[in-house]
Parts: C-alpha cells; structure tokens; sequence
C-alpha cells in the first residue's frame, strides 16, 4: 500500500515536471538574433497607407511577443522587408435578394527575415497571407475599416509566427 502511494507520487512529480518544459521560445533562430528592424513594406495595391498600418501591427505584435527586440536598422541583428502583393475583398454569403451579406477580407505578402550578420534570409515566404471576414448588416455588422485592421492583426501575427518557429 505505502509503495503505491509513494509510486503514484513519485508518478505525479515526473509528470509535473515534464510538464513544464514547455515554451514559445525562439529556440529556432539563431542565438544570434536578439533584435529586428521593421522596414516598412512596399505597397503594390491600391490601397493608401496599408504599408504603414502593417507596419504598426507588426511592431506591436514583435514587442506584445517579447521574443526579439525593435531596433534601429543599424543595431539590429536581424531585418524584415517585403512587399504587400494584394488586397481582396471577396464575397461570402448573399441574402435572398443576391446582395452581398458577408465579405472576407485577404491581404498578402511576401517577406523575408534577413540576418544583418551573414546578409542572407532565414525566413523566406511569398504570397503569405492573412483575413478577416465582416458582415454588412444585422449583429456582427462591421466596417470594411474594422476588417481591414483585423486582417493586418492577423496577418501580422501570422508573419511573427513564421519567423519565430521558422514553420
């Protein structure tokens, strides 16, 4: 009796422990890589000040993460740089009447996270994309303005994720 006890708490201290091995750490990257540089990304839609607004949701997304920091371009051990390749806004559901009652909105990129050192990309991804849908009327009616900055958030989270699992 006493030795299924001391067995199940010997058991529960080994899962107790394995179990907290685990974090979202960059192990991926190289330990090199402390901090990055956001350049702004060239916008190729037509749509105004889209690189500007990515650019603020990436740098809030990098600094809300904690992994690497925002550094001058001349300080930091890494750089992203890109492009903003689309921005679509594509119909999802239609009332009885065949007007449009819900979109999805996609905006896509291509980037590459570049080590200042050695001048060459760690992370490397083209036609990365990231959405958000809205509806136009009833409830969960949003703007095209409020969906727009959920598709960056999105898209910028995505793009940290990328870079920091290297997945």
């Amino acid at each position: 009796m006493k030795r299924n006890i001391l067995f199940n708490i010997l058991l529960c201290c080994i899962l107790f422990v394995g179990g907290c091995g685990y974090t979202t750490k960059a192990y991926y990257l190289p330990s090199s890589i402390e901090s990055v540089y956001i350049q702004t990304l060239v916008n190729q839609t037509e749509e105004p000040n889209l690189e500007n607004e990515l650019k603020t949701k990436l740098i809030a997304a990098f600094q809300d993460d904690g992994h690497l920091n925002i550094a001058l371009k001349d300080q930091a051990d890494a750089l992203l740089q890109g492009e903003i390749i689309g921005y679509t806004r594509e119909a999802m559901r239609y009332t009885s009447d065949e007007s449009v009652q819900e979109y999805r909105l996609n905006i896509k990129v291509n980037f590459e996270f570049i080590d200042m050192t050695s001048g060459k990309p760690i992370v490397k991804a083209n036609s990365f994309s990231g959405n958000a849908s809205y509806y136009l009327s009833g409830a969960n009616a949003k703007s095209e303005a409020t969906a727009r900055a959920e598709a960056l958030d999105n898209l910028s989270r995505l793009m940290l994720n990328k870079i920091i699992t290297l997945w």
